[in-house]
């Protein structure tokens, strides 16, 4: 059976499994099955989680869980609306962990559409250990939709999936940030799904440079310019870390260091010139994240024995934000990628 009809099966037994009793999906076509099941799942699929972000706050001094979620979550979220899904009973989650009995969506470690039928809880995700293939919960989420009946396939809605898993996979150009204050690539942090969704109805690329009408029209006057300055100031701060010796030449390349979000857009200025970072903040969590090449488990666990924490995402991103305190200094993570 081909994957993308794995996930609609799956995703088939959470409704099955909510509805009290199977007489509500008899009917004399298969064109009024369909109808039924359509029904059956937009009143059943009640609870959603979503990967929340974790911010530190100085004034708690640790890192706290944000009310909000990345590209990804938001137009996971926005697809299944589009489908005539409910989701406004949503809870905000810790990345990578997830709410028992709940639709789980861009967390929980697993990949697909999985759904366990004792707890009656799913997950739309496709963060799995191990796991390299490049896709993205918007995807998942798409591509079940349409498989289930519950959404029509169109060109506008397949541009808006492929910019959103560009985007969650860092696949475009790199050098794109210098101009992020034109486009709605650099913009997409200011504008909710819906109005994305516009976007991509009248445009094919999301590197398209807007015009004075629609800055206007999605306004977005104030983000454009606040994005510019950011784009100069990170570059400055960029510049001033190399002079600084904080760039480093490893097996995988150059890669900036980055302690307590020194450069604080991190990845995003830093792969203009450089292929890969470390996000640090000394005692608490870590992020190693790399452009192009893969990251080698099994040498980086040999070379940090018991100090080896965290796990591999799609094999090129290292990460821990964990309770337990980071036991690797940056020096540490440093030795085993050089």
């Amino acid at each position: 059976m081909p994957e993308q009809f794995q996930h609609s099966r799956e995703a088939a037994k959470i409704t099955f499994d909510k509805i009290s009793s199977w007489e509500e999906l008899n009917a004399a076509t298969a064109a009024e099955a369909d109808v039924k099941f359509k029904d059956a799942t937009k009143k059943n699929w009640k609870e959603f989680a979503v990967s929340g972000v974790l911010q530190f706050d100085p004034k708690e001094g640790k890192q706290m869980l944000r009310p909000f979620t990345d590209l990804d979550g938001r137009s996971a979220i926005g697809i299944l609306k589009e489908a005539g899904i409910d989701t406004t009973n949503l809870t905000y989650v810790k990345p990578g962990e997830h709410l028992k009995g709940s639709i789980n969506l861009d967390t929980g470690d697993k990949f697909g559409v999985v759904y366990e039928e004792p707890t009656y809880t799913a997950y739309f995700d496709h963060h799995a250990p191990g796991t390299k293939e490049v896709t993205s919960t918007a995807e998942i989420v798409y591509t079940t939709m349409v498989d289930l009946g519950m959404l029509e396939k169109t060109e506008t809605m397949d541009r808006l999936v492929k910019f959103v898993t560009d985007i969650d996979n860092r696949r475009l150009p790199a050098e794109e940030f210098l101009r992020s204050g034109k486009t709605i690539l650099g913009l997409q942090r200011s504008l909710d799904f819906e109005k994305i969704l516009a976007y991509f109805k009248e445009h094919a690329s999301a590197t398209e440079e807007l015009s004075p009408e629609e800055f206007a029209k999605y306004g977005l006057r104030g983000a454009a310019e606040q994005q510019q300055k950011t784009v100069e100031e990170s570059m400055a701060t960029l510049t001033r870390m190399e002079q600084e010796g904080k760039v480093v030449q490893t097996q995988y390349g150059s890669i900036v260091l980055n302690e307590n979000n020194e450069l604080k857009v991190g990845s995003v200025a830093a792969y203009v010139r450089h292929d890969g970072i470390i996000n640090i903040t000394p005692g608490r969590s870590f992020a190693v994240t790399l452009k192009e090449k893969d990251l080698d488990e099994k040498q980086l666990r040999e070379r940090l024995g018991d100090k080896f924490q965290g796990k591999i995402i799609r094999g090129k991103m290292w990460i821990y934000n964990d309770k337990e305190p980071l036991q690797s200094t940056l020096q540490d993570i440093v030795t085993a990628i050089t």
